[in-house]
């Protein structure tokens, strides 16, 4: 009998205790989750705070925090299981009477994007956690990782010898008294700035490109179909984000030097955007800094064929500098920028990859390509993960 009344005994101590703390346990408990910073850049690390708090007598045994967070946020020195695009990490508290607990983790940014962490799951329990409890917390964290910065000279050279050897010094307006090379002959072109060795070397008639000083304003063309027929869905990421890349280092280098910017693209933000982004033209960290917040919440998506864009706006662009970013060449393209250039403008397109259309070669405008020897290594360092 004295076996069975300990039995029992115990049976009722631990159904009391799974009733008391399954009741209890998440009872006046306050929980928050935030980051150490509310932006950042690809590449940095940042830190994330948990803050718990055991607002009552009853201690608790065991506390799991669940958090649902994106895979291109490496929370260093968690437990975590990565799942397609998400990342589920679990960090683990126990908890006496009235105690407070902050625990700090390092977060590296793999990749841009706006992310959010709306609730986080605490979980809790008996003491042999034979049953659980569960509760949803809302924390509303959230982070923006806007793109990396990259060096544009040291991946980008001139398709033509005959240009200059750098993408971009600073932003430019012609210089009648300073000489930086040559480009083929276009209709209405004087004939005095005819080039005539670098005539005689090429066999065609080439004319003089001026040296460039400050320009007074930038509009930077990001296209983000990756194909020449491409219609909606990115199709090769690795090159729409190396554009991202590129456009973000113009914006920085533009934020810098207090130049005024505008930014087209026939990307979007929302899956069921219809129209591409266009912004309005000024200079500023505000203005700048809300161009990069378009570029870290890009999608992998196309709202407009590329070539109807740059035909869309090129009437509204005169005495700017003008930087076009495409992954593809073709005639259009280049008969809009060429248009674009013929009016006033300084026009540079920086290519991403070595797809030509037949015919596609800019007259006017200038044409940079991706080095061959940096191709690969464009591909690994700055293409995405």
């Amino acid at each position: 009998m004295d076996v069975i009344a300990l039995l029992l005994i115990l049976a009722f101590a631990f159904w009391l205790q799974i009733q008391i703390f399954c009741r209890f346990a998440l009872d006046k408990l306050e929980y928050n989750c935030e980051f150490s910073v509310s932006e950042a850049h690809e590449g940095d690390t940042i830190s994330v705070v948990e803050t718990v708090y055991n607002g009552k007598l009853l201690p608790v045994p065991w506390l799991r925090a669940e958090i649902h967070t994106s895979k291109w946020l490496d929370y260093a020195g968690t437990c975590s299981v990565i799942a397609q695009e998400n990342r589920h990490v679990t960090s683990s508290f126990i908890l006496r009477s009235y105690q407070k607990t902050t625990r700090k983790w390092k977060l590296k940014c793999l990749k841009r994007g706006i992310f959010n962490t709306e609730n986080v799951t605490l979980v809790s329990g008996d003491l042999l956690n034979f049953s659980t409890v569960s509760a949803a917390v809302p924390v509303n964290a959230k982070l923006i990782v806007y793109p990396e910065i990259i060096d544009l000279d040291r991946l980008f050279v001139p398709a033509n010898p005959l240009q200059s050897d750098r993408v971009v010094n600073r932003w430019l307006i012609d210089d009648p008294f300073l000489v930086s090379g040559a480009r083929e002959y276009a209709p209405g072109d004087p004939l005095n700035r005819i080039h005539w060795p670098a005539s005689a070397k090429t066999g065609k008639l080439m004319v003089r490109k001026n040296e460039y000083t400050s320009q007074q304003n930038l509009t930077i063309f990001l296209n983000m179909q990756s194909q020449i027929y491409e219609y909606f869905d990115t199709i090769n990421k690795t090159k729409a984000e190396l554009g991202i890349k590129v456009a973000a280092t113009l914006l920085d280098d533009a934020l810098r030097d207090g130049i005024p910017v505008r930014f087209v693209t026939n990307g979007c933000t929302q899956a069921d955007a219809k129209e591409p982004i266009i912004t309005g033209e000024a200079a500023g960290r505000d203005h700048i800094v809300s161009i990069l917040r378009i570029l870290a919440g890009l999608i992998m998506k196309n709202v407009k064929d590329f070539s109807a864009v740059l035909e869309t706006m090129s009437d509204d662009i005169t005495d700017s500098d003008v930087v076009i970013i495409t992954a593809y060449l073709t005639e259009q393209i280049c008969i809009q920028a060429d248009r674009i250039a013929a009016a006033g403008s300084k026009v540079t397109i920086l290519l991403l990859d070595t797809i030509y259309e037949n015919g596609a070669k800019p007259r006017i405008a200038d044409l940079y390509v991706l080095a061959d020897k940096n191709l690969e290594e464009a591909e690994k360092l700055y293409g995405g993960h």
